[in-house]
């Protein structure tokens, strides 16, 4: 709680000029102070060639860190936009003070070896030297920070969305929206972001053992959340709901939603930047299929450490106890979340296609349901292969793959996988449990076509 007031604090004071330069000049006076009582200096003693050491420093990195931060505005904006580089210095108040309060600090250091003010013995160098060590110590590393984390495609949208919000409530009224009365406790979103992680324990704590109380997450993690849009619903007795309104506050807190996505507790942010990185790989502005073989080895590593863990957290486990539900993946969304898109884009990349087909055909027997294996077939199904088989698809195969030896390969992939997928059948399941329907008719399908790569 400390370290998020104080976060809070520290984005306060960027987005100001005022408590910018409010907070630096308080910090470096009080500094100044202290070591102008604690070390009063020596009368006679010059400290010309300290301060102008300072000075060198101190204007070596601001053209050394402006000019990194031109070339990666330069390179963003070919990305994204030429008017980022504009709207960076015009509406970044950060950056603004970082640049002028250096210039200023080595015009000040200038100015007291001008003026004859550098004797140890007076208060004007120290605040020089306070104030230097002050630039560099602890703003530098900020805006190193603060580049980092702007210069990119969350941060740029998000300031874009915001600035484009403040000027349509400053230009027209906003209307009321209507409320649906729902008989239930309506948690909504205090600000628009991602919903990066959900303090479980906290969350625990806010809600007694009632089994009348039931509280379902609607949206993932890592889903992006509209201000006001719903969080949770809380479905309580008419006589409960005013106490339950009152704590709507403490619960917002224990669902944090920041600009970015991160790994906490979202499994298929990491799943979404391999994709990403895949197909970029395989664009033909990149040409560089490797990389994407390399991304798929390690989409299928996720898949398959995924099949072989729960569907439901231990969190969710806990937090069920208490009727509270929330919202996860399954297993098939994160199995087309990681191949989906990338046969999308590759499916006439024989390389490509061909290791997909091998990285499924591999995860087989890491599959400890019927159910998963059930996954994985529909998702070769999805691959829309079957021309392999079908005498009256030849032409689309043709087309798609000319030569030969390509369509060779890829029937006898998929020979291997539908072998692999008969034999982790019968591992899974002994012969004298009674199956389903929808086992049967899935061996069945399996089966008959299996066959036709027989």
């Amino acid at each position: 709680m400390l370290f998020r007031r104080l976060y809070k604090f520290h984005e306060q004071v960027k987005s100001s000029w005022v408590w910018l330069m409010l907070t630096s000049y308080i910090i470096t006076a009080l500094l100044t102070i202290g070591l102008h009582g604690w070390q009063p200096g020596q009368k006679g003693v010059l400290l010309d060639g300290y301060l102008t050491a300072l000075a060198g420093i101190l204007t070596t990195i601001v053209v050394t860190t402006f000019s990194f931060v031109f070339v990666a505005l330069q390179l963003a904006s070919v990305q994204f936009s030429p008017r980022i580089i504009r709207s960076f210095f015009e509406y970044d108040h950060f950056s603004r003070f970082f640049l002028w309060s250096f210039l200023a600090c080595v015009g000040y250091l200038m100015g007291l070896q001008y003026f004859g003010w550098s004797e140890a013995s007076l208060i004007y160098p120290k605040f020089g030297i306070v104030g230097s060590f002050y630039l560099i110590l602890m703003v530098f590393p900020l805006f190193i920070h603060h580049i980092v984390g702007n210069i990119n495609a969350s941060s740029i949208t998000q300031n874009i969305a915001r600035r484009t919000i403040e000027e349509i409530d400053e230009l027209y009224e906003s209307l009321s929206p209507t409320e649906v009365e729902t008989g239930k406790v309506r948690i909504l979103a205090p600000v628009s972001g991602y919903l990066d992680s959900i303090r479980y324990e906290a969350l625990e704590a806010l809600f007694p053992l009632e089994k009348e109380v039931k509280m379902t997450v609607r949206p993932h993690i890592g889903s992006f959340v509209i201000k006001g849009g719903v969080l949770a619903d809380i479905d309580c007795p008419p006589a409960m709901r005013d106490f339950y309104a009152q704590l709507t506050k403490p619960i917002q807190g224990c669902f944090v939603i920041d600009k970015f996505r991160s790994y906490k507790q979202d499994i298929p942010f990491g799943i979404r930047q391999l994709v990403d990185i895949a197909i970029k790989a395989i664009s033909p502005a990149v040409n560089d299929p490797t990389t994407a073989l390399n991304c798929i080895d390690y989409l299928g590593s996720i898949i398959q450490r995924a099949a072989q863990s729960e569907a439901n957290s231990r969190e969710a486990k806990l937090l069920a106890q208490k009727n509270i539900h929330l919202r996860e993946f399954s297993f098939e969304q994160l199995v087309d979340l990681a191949f989906d898109q990338i046969y999308f884009w590759g499916k006439e990349d024989y390389i490509v296609v061909r290791h997909l087909l091998k990285t499924i055909t591999n995860l087989l027997p890491f599959m400890p349901s019927e159910d998963k294996l059930n996954v994985l077939f529909r998702q070769v199904e999805d691959f829309e292969l079957q021309y392999l088989h079908d005498e009256e698809q030849k032409g689309k195969l043709t087309a798609t793959f000319p030569r030969k030896e390509h369509r060779n390969s890829l029937r006898d992939h998929l020979a291997e996988f539908y072998e692999g997928a008969l034999e982790a059948i019968g591992e899974k399941t002994p012969t004298s449990v009674v199956l389903s329907r929808k086992q049967a008719q899935f061996r069945s399908s399996l089966k008959a076509i299996a066959k036709c790569y027989e």
